[in-house]
């Protein structure tokens, strides 16, 4: 899944002759002192060796071949990828560029991308976790190899090391191979169930067992999820004292879905790191949000040869909450995605609305400020185009489609 930043070519950017330089430098377009610091704080994260960009931009060298592509990227706004719409809600972390900070890069590159004088160089580094503090690590037991094809769902018994409760405040994703991982979901196996998902894995050979809908043992609708995964998600801190709480003997359940439709399966050891506390302020959990009805493979079907299908799922909810985090989730079919609350007095809410659907840049968008909600309805609506011949519906496979939003709630 490499995202190229534009369709430009290294060959596209200006050459750098001395004039040119000069020229550049007058107008302070140059690397060290006007582009450094954006492009390294705002997109060496992700342009870096094993993350999901494919080439990295840390450094004058790496960017200046890519001037051309970063500028084409950048002014249509398809780089930094900030896919939730503008007017929906406000958001912590928007990686949204400035017009100020989108022109300095724009005229860097049309100037001859020159480096400029590297004593005014800022020190910026690239964010390399957005997890502030690691407690421990919970790797896969040993190393999988997808078997099924192109879809393998399967699932990791991770045991829990703590002897007390405690609040799981934090967690960060590492998949070991971004290849074939299309997506993980992490769930709370319960102590009173743990045995159970021990005793699923120790009855087929080979690391882990066949997990297709959830994660076994208990009803997917009654699965209790602790985070997740998909590409171009940023996991870290959970936002305001919150945490979801891991009772002693419990385990976590990792399910993990591998794609090899463009890939030979390769060896994969995932792993996830954990922040945890003993207590909180705000309790929380994570609900995801979908017609129980599509899980059943009814009522979400796409029309072959079909533009701009919708469906959309609305329930109320007969009680007062906090809504902390807004997250959205289709496939490579879909076009639009909205999650939306309808207060109880009637006030209408956007919680996050998605006009161009990317399934490579799936991220949680947490709100600036918590929103209260009492007694409302909360919906989900999806639209998608389906070029096959054959009719979509929901399904766990690539092939298939979906429409899930997911929120971190506390009361």
């Amino acid at each position: 899944m490499l995202i190229l930043l534009a369709c430009t070519t290294p060959g596209d950017s200006a050459p750098t002759g001395d004039s040119t330089a000069d020229t550049a430098l007058a107008d302070g377009s140059a690397w060290y002192g006007d582009v450094e610091t954006i492009v390294v704080e705002n997109c060496a994260g992700c342009h870096a060796d094993g993350e999901v960009a494919p080439f990295p931009l840390s450094t004058y060298a790496e960017a200046q071949p890519m001037a051309g592509a970063m500028a084409d990227a950048v002014s249509a706004r398809r780089m930094p990828p900030w896919k939730a719409s503008p007017g929906c809600n406000e958001y912590r972390g928007d990686l949204s560029l400035s017009d100020d900070e989108i022109a300095r890069i724009v005229a860097w590159a049309e100037a001859g991308a020159v480096e400029g004088d590297p004593s005014r160089a800022s020190g910026a580094t690239a964010p390399t976790s957005s997890l502030s503090r690691v407690d421990f690590d919970l790797p896969m037991p040993e190393a999988y190899t997808p078997g099924a094809a192109p879809d393998d769902y399967r699932c990791f018994v991770l045991e829990w090391p703590e002897t007390e409760g405690k609040y799981v405040t934090g967690y960060q994703v590492n998949p070991g191979d971004r290849g074939i991982v299309h997506h993980v979901v992490l769930y709370v196996g319960a102590s009173e169930n743990a045995q159970l998902y021990r005793d699923a894995d120790a009855a087929e050979a080979g690391a882990g067992y066949t997990c297709f809908g959830g994660p076994g043992v208990v009803d997917q609708s009654d699965a209790e999820w602790l985070g997740g995964w998909a590409p171009g998600a940023s996991n870290g801190d959970f936002p305001n004292e919150t945490g979801i709480y891991m009772e002693p003997g419990s385990v976590v359940v990792m399910q993990m879905h591998y794609n090899t439709s463009a890939t030979d399966p390769v060896p994969d050891l995932s792993s996830v790191d954990f922040m945890v506390e003993d207590s909180v302020a705000n309790p929380a959990y994570i609900q995801p949000w979908a017609d129980p009805a599509w899980l059943d493979g009814t009522g979400m079907t796409i029309p072959a040869n079909s533009e701009g299908t919708n469906h959309s799922f609305s329930r109320t909810i007969p009680f007062s909450f906090r809504v902390h985090t807004a997250n959205l989730h289709m496939h490579t079919y879909g076009q639009t995605a909205k999650l939306s609350v309808t207060q109880g007095d009637g006030t209408e809410q956007c919680l996050l609305d998605i006009d161009d659907w990317d399934f490579n840049w799936q991220r949680t968008y947490v709100l600036a400020e918590p929103l209260t909600v009492e007694n409302p309805t909360i919906t989900v609506e999806c639209s998608w185009d389906n070029p096959t011949g054959e009719d979509l519906d929901w399904g766990e496979g690539t092939g298939d489609e979906m429409c899930l939003g997911t929120m971190l709630l506390s009361y």
